[in-house]
């Protein structure tokens, strides 16, 4: 499975590993277990979100939030089981092309019923103007 990032300069092609294809630039390549992870939640979960926090363009920390709603048709089903097949989720180049633009901040995907219901980038910027007298920060 491959995603295309477009950068200024180049369009870096990605394997859904992380694996650097083409010219990376400014870009640093993401490893293959967040891909997995991301992945695995994407296929699993039917309710909850995943939080992916990034310093220095590179995911750090993952929190994995899942919710089970018990309903009537809930109820019908015995356990949920993803399909890992070889196909690439709709929302895949989406996630790594937002993933991949972050240097500080974080992105979380929240799923409802099984399907991505909202991506939230929060990305965190430096100001250099805001320095205090002594080149501390804000």
């Amino acid at each position: 499975m491959e995603a295309f990032i477009k950068d200024r300069n180049a369009v870096t092609k990605l394997g859904w590993g992380g694996v650097n294809v083409g010219k990376m630039g400014h870009l640093k390549p993401l490893p293959s277990q967040v891909f997995e992870i991301i992945e695995c939640f994407l296929y699993t979960v039917q309710y909850g979100q995943l939080i992916l926090v990034i310093q220095d363009g590179i995911v750090v920390k993952i929190e994995k939030i899942e919710r089970f709603v018990i309903s009537a048709k809930s109820r019908e089903i015995r356990c949920v089981t993803g399909d890992k097949s070889l196909k690439k989720h709709p929302m895949q180049t989406k996630i790594l092309t937002e993933l991949q633009s972050i240097k500080y901040g974080q992105l979380v995907i929240r799923l409802d019923n099984g399907h991505i219901e909202q991506i939230e980038k929060t990305e965190k910027k430096r100001i250099n103007e805001l320095e205090g007298l002594y080149g501390d920060g804000i």
